[in-house]
């Protein structure tokens, strides 16, 4: 930290530390820091600020002692910062020391703000550029990101970091190509870093050039023979090359085979719509082979790892992940959950032949942004039939012990704990909707578990919430919180714990969960927009009226960083209120009921014939 610098540095730029030279009681409370001992720093510094409170520079070695003490002065340490700043709006050291808290706490809008003016007093500063270029990314604003990135390189072209950092936001933002010569110039300055060699052997896969790939993936091994991106990335470049060699000819024609890659071993979605695409395929007996994301997964119990002859890889990955195998077409499936796909999505999309998408509300994302609609297709997800037959619901009680098998009206809710999935907007319409003396429970399974910070962050959210709507949780139903990972099975069994499935989402590709809830008969709630007009409607299930608006992280006026610059939709918490209050308290209204519909028009077989219709049309199979 400057004077002297000690908190981490997220951006991983130098400093030279910038000593207070004032008194020498000033200079015994820096070397007290400069040794360790930032109690005895903290005590010296604010005895000078009992006689002299608007000293600057004593608030700024405060700042610097209260935070390198511990996480828990924080907040301390940004009371004595911004103090300090006030008094001396040019304070070099404090400005930095204040822009690295910021970062470190992960408010980049903060953090923006006070590097851009360390920039405004210093426009030579390599460290406010550089951490300009950082906040930004993770801000997701890229271009931003990419201009400081590209000021710092020229600022100081010798510097491998630079080079790296801009080669890296370029791939994020699509320009592939600018990222690889961005790199080369990186390893240039710095031949010996293998993460720079990773990041190339990476980028060079986006294009097809596996060979030169598979190259740089074996020197980063030689630098670094524990480098695992490096193992993975030369594992998926061998196995590019066998596909490759059993691309095309009759054989092919002859046996229809697929390649498919995806995150088949993980729990997302993603992972899910490909594992089922994959049984389904295989239960058909059409020939597969099946790259995992890394490149070493493999799939569970069966051989799927043989190459097939095969015209086209399949990708279930998002355009970021997406690599090309020369000889083989490339078909990504994917999805997006805004009214646009970002730019950078727009850019990689271009390396496509085919780009397929779950829904309409997905494919009209990709050709409101310019994509060639020739090149768009739809094939919906499907449901399971075989979960509605045997298996019992899960086994949970709500916070004072009683089974929430009890409760007359029981609503779930299966999401990531990220902002798009607006949980804040669900827990603000639960507050208004329920009391303690509903006879109704709502079940949330957040996260895919191993997340050790959601309990704080959700509690925070909570309490946000009911700040918001003037209500304390403990004067609603209850909540039952689910954060630890469960399988497929598991989370069938969860569902089935479920009256109603309810969503609050501001906008989804597909929502396994919510169309595995009404195949098992859960009574949906869902918004009226994005995927779910695909197959919902108003004989079947409760829609919530949503209208378009910013994509915004919760309580904030910031955008959520992946959809920068972008709309979703904003479902109305007042009609979602009056659906939700409604079903408490027994409106009369009958249950609508999905399941029928789910299951006759969307199951994974279907899913399956749409895939293969899609592929055989192109004359990719």
């Amino acid at each position: 930290m400057a004077s002297e610098t000690a908190f981490p540095d997220p951006a991983g730029a130098s400093r030279a530390p910038l000593l207070p030279r004032r008194a020498d009681d000033l200079h015994e409370a820096a070397r007290h820091y400069h040794a360790g001992r930032f109690g005895e720093a903290i005590g010296a510094c604010r005895a000078i600020l009992v006689t002299d409170p608007g000293h600057a520079d004593a608030l700024n070695l405060l700042g610097a002692a209260l935070f390198s003490s511990g996480e828990g002065n924080a907040g301390g340490a940004s009371v004595a910062l911004n103090e300090a700043v006030r008094i001396a709006p040019g304070h070099i050291a404090a400005l930095t020391n204040l822009a690295v808290l910021l970062q470190h706490r992960r408010e980049w809008a903060g953090a923006g703000r006070v590097l851009r003016r360390l920039a405004a007093c210093r426009p030579e500063s390599l460290e406010a550029c550089s951490r300009l270029g950082a906040v930004s990314a993770e801000a997701g604003d890229l271009d931003a990101s990419l201009r400081f990135f590209r000021r710092t390189a020229r600022l100081d072209p010798q510097t491998s970091l630079h080079w790296f950092n801009l080669g890296t936001v370029r791939s994020l933002g699509g320009d592939v190509a600018g990222a690889i010569g961005d790199l080369r110039r990186a390893i240039a300055s710095a031949p010996d870093d293998a993460h720079a060699y990773i990041r190339l052997g990476e980028a060079l896969l986006g294009l097809g050039r596996v060979a030169q790939a598979a190259g740089v993936f074996r020197r980063a091994l030689r630098l670094d023979p524990a480098a695992s991106g490096a193992a993975d990335g030369l594992v998926r470049c061998r196995r590019y090359q066998a596909a490759a060699a059993f691309s095309g000819g009759s054989a092919a024609s002859a046996e229809g085979g697929l390649a498919i890659r995806g995150a088949f071993v993980n729990s997302s979605g993603y992972g899910y719509a490909c594992r089922r695409v994959i049984q389904t395929l295989r239960a058909r007996g059409v020939p597969l082979q099946a790259i995992g994301i890394k490149g070493p997964d493999s799939w569970p119990g069966e051989d799927l790892d043989r190459p097939v002859p095969a015209r086209a890889m399949v990708n279930f990955l998002i355009p970021l992940a997406t690599e090309r195998v020369p000889g083989l077409a490339t078909v990504t499936f994917s999805m997006f959950e805004g009214t646009r796909i970002p730019p950078a999505w727009r850019r990689l999309s271009d390396l496509s032949d085919l780009i397929v998408v779950p829904c309409e509300s997905s494919r009209i994302a990709w050709a409101s942004q310019g994509y060639p609609e020739d090149r768009l297709r739809v094939c919906p997800l499907g449901v399971d039939p075989g979960e509605s037959n045997g298996g019992g619901p899960l086994t949970l009680a709500d916070p004072q012990g009683r089974p929430v098998s009890s409760y007359r009206h029981r609503f779930l809710n299966i999401s990531d704990f990220i902002p798009r999935k607006n949980i804040d907007g669900l827990l603000r319409v639960w507050l208004r909707s329920t009391t303690r003396a509903d006879d109704a429970v709502l079940v949330l399974k957040l996260g895919k578990g191993g997340n050790p910070a959601l309990p704080a962050e959700l509690t925070t959210l909570v309490r946000r919430s009911e700040s918001a709507v003037g209500r304390r949780l403990a004067d609603a139903a209850p909540v039952v919180l689910v954060d630890h990972a469960l399988t497929d099975a598991g989370m069938t069994a969860l569902v089935r714990t479920a009256t109603h499935y309810w969503s609050m989402s501001h906008g989804e590709g597909w929502d396994l969960p919510m169309t595995r809830a009404g195949a098992l008969g859960a009574s949906l709630i869902a918004p009226r927009h994005s995927a779910y007009v695909d197959y919902l409607d108003d004989r079947i299930a409760r829609l919530i009226p949503a209208r378009v608006g910013p994509a915004l992280l919760p309580y904030s006026d910031q955008p959520f960083p992946p959809f920068h610059g972008l709309d979703w939709w904003n479902p109305d918490e007042d009609a979602a209120t009056a659906i939700l209050a409604g079903i408490v308290r027994g409106d009369g209204v009958g249950e609508p009921s999905a399941r029928d519909h789910l299951l006759q028009r969307f199951s994974w077989n279907l899913a399956a014939d749409r895939l293969l219709a899609i592929l055989d049309e192109a004359g990719l199979r």
